[in-house]
Protein backbone atom coordinates (compact mmCIF):
# COMPACT_ATOMS: atom_id res chain seq x y z
CA UNK A 1 0.00 0.00 0.00
CA UNK A 2 1.53 3.29 -1.07
CA UNK A 3 1.28 6.38 1.04
CA UNK A 4 0.30 9.42 -1.01
CA UNK A 5 0.05 12.98 0.26
CA UNK A 6 -3.77 12.68 0.43
CA UNK A 7 -3.70 9.53 2.57
CA UNK A 8 -3.03 9.68 6.30
CA UNK A 9 0.53 8.63 7.10
CA UNK A 10 1.18 5.05 8.07
CA UNK A 11 2.10 4.44 11.70
CA UNK A 12 5.74 4.81 12.61
CA UNK A 13 7.41 1.45 13.13
CA UNK A 14 8.61 2.02 16.69
CA UNK A 15 10.18 -1.42 16.90
CA UNK A 16 12.65 -0.33 14.19
CA UNK A 17 13.32 2.94 16.05
CA UNK A 18 14.03 1.06 19.30
CA UNK A 19 16.25 -1.49 17.55
CA UNK A 20 18.26 1.26 15.83
CA UNK A 21 18.53 3.18 19.12
CA UNK A 22 20.05 0.06 20.68
CA UNK A 23 22.50 -0.19 17.76
CA UNK A 24 23.53 3.43 18.37
CA UNK A 25 23.90 2.81 22.12
CA UNK A 26 26.15 -0.19 21.51
CA UNK A 27 28.28 1.79 19.03
CA UNK A 28 28.76 4.68 21.46
CA UNK A 29 29.47 2.34 24.38
CA UNK A 30 32.05 0.47 22.27
CA UNK A 31 33.76 3.76 21.36
CA UNK A 32 33.70 4.90 24.98
CA UNK A 33 35.05 1.55 26.20
CA UNK A 34 37.86 1.78 23.65
CA UNK A 35 38.80 5.23 24.93
CA UNK A 36 38.74 3.88 28.48
CA UNK A 37 40.89 0.83 27.66
CA UNK A 38 43.41 2.96 25.74
CA UNK A 39 43.40 5.49 28.62
CA UNK A 40 42.99 8.47 26.28
CA UNK A 41 42.74 11.89 27.91
CA UNK A 42 39.28 13.09 26.89
CA UNK A 43 39.45 16.31 28.85
CA UNK A 44 41.41 18.35 26.30
CA UNK A 45 39.64 20.75 23.97
CA UNK A 46 40.60 18.75 20.86
CA UNK A 47 39.35 15.48 22.38
CA UNK A 48 36.11 17.17 23.39
CA UNK A 49 35.63 18.49 19.87
CA UNK A 50 36.34 15.08 18.34
CA UNK A 51 33.90 13.42 20.77
CA UNK A 52 31.27 16.04 19.92
CA UNK A 53 31.64 15.47 16.17
CA UNK A 54 31.75 11.70 16.50
CA UNK A 55 28.63 11.65 18.66
CA UNK A 56 26.77 13.82 16.14
CA UNK A 57 28.02 11.70 13.22
CA UNK A 58 27.06 8.39 14.85
CA UNK A 59 23.68 9.75 15.95
CA UNK A 60 22.88 11.29 12.57
CA UNK A 61 24.09 8.20 10.70
CA UNK A 62 21.95 5.75 12.63
CA UNK A 63 19.00 8.18 12.60
CA UNK A 64 19.33 8.53 8.83
CA UNK A 65 19.27 4.75 8.39
CA UNK A 66 16.09 4.62 10.47
CA UNK A 67 14.51 7.45 8.47
CA UNK A 68 15.37 5.71 5.20
CA UNK A 69 13.76 2.51 6.45
CA UNK A 70 10.61 4.36 7.51
CA UNK A 71 10.57 6.21 4.17
CA UNK A 72 10.66 2.88 2.34
CA UNK A 73 7.73 1.63 4.42
CA UNK A 74 5.88 4.89 3.69
CA UNK A 75 6.07 4.37 -0.09
CA UNK A 76 9.27 6.32 -0.77
CA UNK A 77 8.27 9.63 0.79
CA UNK A 78 8.61 11.12 4.26
CA UNK A 79 8.00 14.68 5.38
CA UNK A 80 10.64 16.65 7.25
CA UNK A 81 8.56 16.62 10.46
CA UNK A 82 8.01 12.88 10.36
CA UNK A 83 11.67 12.29 9.51
CA UNK A 84 12.68 14.53 12.41
CA UNK A 85 10.46 12.58 14.81
CA UNK A 86 11.91 9.24 13.70
CA UNK A 87 15.50 10.55 13.66
CA UNK A 88 15.22 12.34 17.00
CA UNK A 89 13.62 9.34 18.72
CA UNK A 90 16.34 7.03 17.40
CA UNK A 91 19.28 9.29 18.30
CA UNK A 92 17.91 10.44 21.67
CA UNK A 93 16.99 6.88 22.67
CA UNK A 94 20.43 5.53 21.81
CA UNK A 95 22.23 8.39 23.51
CA UNK A 96 20.11 8.07 26.65
CA UNK A 97 20.80 4.35 26.93
CA UNK A 98 24.52 4.79 26.28
CA UNK A 99 24.72 7.40 29.03
CA UNK A 100 24.45 4.66 31.63
CA UNK A 101 27.79 3.21 30.54
CA UNK A 102 29.59 5.83 32.68
CA UNK A 103 27.49 4.87 35.68
CA UNK A 104 28.33 1.18 35.24
CA UNK A 105 32.00 2.02 34.68
CA UNK A 106 32.29 4.13 37.82
CA UNK A 107 29.99 2.13 40.07
CA UNK A 108 31.13 -1.39 39.26
CA UNK A 109 34.27 -1.44 37.10
CA UNK A 110 36.56 1.44 38.09
CA UNK A 111 35.50 3.59 41.07
CA UNK A 112 38.71 5.66 40.75
CA UNK A 113 37.85 6.79 37.21
CA UNK A 114 36.31 10.16 38.27
CA UNK A 115 39.51 11.05 40.15
CA UNK A 116 41.62 10.25 37.07
CA UNK A 117 39.30 12.33 34.87
CA UNK A 118 39.60 15.26 37.26
CA UNK A 119 43.39 14.96 37.16
CA UNK A 120 43.31 14.78 33.35
CA UNK A 121 41.18 17.91 33.23
CA UNK A 122 43.57 19.83 35.46
CA UNK A 123 46.55 18.59 33.43
CA UNK A 124 44.95 19.45 30.09
CA UNK A 125 43.97 22.96 31.14
CA UNK A 126 46.89 23.87 33.43
CA UNK A 127 48.79 25.83 30.79
CA UNK A 128 45.75 27.57 29.34
CA UNK A 129 44.28 28.99 32.57
CA UNK A 130 45.57 31.15 35.38
CA UNK A 131 46.32 29.24 38.62
CA UNK A 132 43.45 30.84 40.55
CA UNK A 133 40.91 29.80 37.90
CA UNK A 134 42.36 26.28 37.92
CA UNK A 135 42.06 26.10 41.71
CA UNK A 136 38.41 27.21 41.49
CA UNK A 137 37.76 24.56 38.82
CA UNK A 138 39.27 21.91 41.07
CA UNK A 139 37.12 22.96 44.04
CA UNK A 140 33.91 23.19 42.03
CA UNK A 141 34.32 20.10 39.84
CA UNK A 142 31.83 18.01 41.79
CA UNK A 143 30.39 16.61 38.55
CA UNK A 144 33.03 13.89 38.52
CA UNK A 145 31.93 12.58 41.91
CA UNK A 146 28.29 12.49 40.74
CA UNK A 147 29.14 9.95 38.03
CA UNK A 148 28.46 7.16 40.54
CA UNK A 149 24.98 8.52 41.36
CA UNK A 150 22.18 6.91 39.34
CA UNK A 151 19.89 9.93 39.57
CA UNK A 152 22.56 12.33 38.35
CA UNK A 153 23.48 9.91 35.57
CA UNK A 154 19.85 9.67 34.43
CA UNK A 155 19.40 13.45 34.45
CA UNK A 156 22.67 14.10 32.63
CA UNK A 157 21.90 11.34 30.12
CA UNK A 158 18.48 12.88 29.48
CA UNK A 159 19.90 16.35 28.75
CA UNK A 160 22.68 14.95 26.56
CA UNK A 161 20.18 12.75 24.71
CA UNK A 162 17.81 15.66 24.07
CA UNK A 163 20.58 18.01 22.90
CA UNK A 164 22.55 15.61 20.70
CA UNK A 165 19.37 13.80 19.62
CA UNK A 166 17.87 17.03 18.32
CA UNK A 167 21.02 18.01 16.41
CA UNK A 168 21.43 14.50 14.98
CA UNK A 169 17.72 14.26 14.16
CA UNK A 170 17.74 17.62 12.37
CA UNK A 171 20.74 16.64 10.25
CA UNK A 172 19.30 13.22 9.42
CA UNK A 173 15.83 14.64 8.65
CA UNK A 174 17.28 17.29 6.33
CA UNK A 175 19.14 14.58 4.41
CA UNK A 176 16.50 11.83 4.56
CA UNK A 177 13.26 13.65 3.83
CA UNK A 178 11.58 13.06 0.50
CA UNK A 179 8.40 14.71 -0.62
CA UNK A 180 6.60 14.09 -3.90
CA UNK A 181 7.07 16.74 -6.57
CA UNK A 182 4.02 18.95 -7.07
CA UNK A 183 1.65 17.63 -9.68
CA UNK A 184 2.82 14.00 -9.37
CA UNK A 185 1.24 11.22 -7.43
CA UNK A 186 3.24 8.92 -5.22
Amino acid sequence: MENTPTQPPLPIHWNIVVRQALVLAVAIIAYSALIYVLDINVMSMSAGFINFLLTIALGAGVALMTIQHQRTLDGGFISFGRALLVGFATAAGGLFISGFWNYILVKFIDPDYPTRMKEQMLEAWSEAMPPEVLEEMERSSTGFEKMADLGSTALTSLFVALFFGLISGLIAAAIGRRTPKPGTSA
